[in-house]
């Protein structure tokens, strides 16, 4: 999407639709028109989220266990795992890594206080943002 005049709407409809997506893995934005207000709502759906509070990790919690309890039992009605599909030559085709989103508890080390880490989407491993007004 480079010098395709992305402003930070264009920017928000992106993050958006990267709430789901596990496999991009490089997005370049150069030479567009994101700011500051665009670059936080494209990084919004990726990395780690600490929740402090109990009453809204809890259902998130429950949540995750739910979806991975579903996901053993997909599984397990497949047979396991499938053979990597392959091509025309022969060669094994790419397949995102399997991502699952993991919500754990801790404790700060000085007040014992209980924390959590939401960790979301960690495949994309470059986002270029150069030539952009972000200040």
């Amino acid at each position: 999407l480079w010098g395709n005049r992305v402003c930070d709407e264009g920017a928000r409809v992106l993050g958006a639709a990267l709430e789901g997506n596990f496999s991009l893995q490089f997005l370049g934005l150069g030479r567009n028109l994101v700011t500051h207000v665009g670059c936080e709502c494209l990084c919004k759906p990726f990395g780690v989220a600490v929740i402090w509070e109990k009453a809204e990790a809890e259902p998130l919690v429950k949540s995750l266990k739910e979806q991975a309890k579903e996901k053993e039992k997909a599984d397990k009605k497949k047979g396991g795992a499938a053979a990597p599909k392959r091509d025309a030559s022969g060669r094994e085709r790419y397949a995102p890594e399997p991502f699952v989103r993991t919500c754990e508890e801790f404790k700060t080390q000085d007040t014992n206080q209980s924390y959590w880490l939401y960790t979301k989407n960690l495949t994309l491993k470059t986002l270029v943002l150069e030539h952009n007004p972000i200040a």
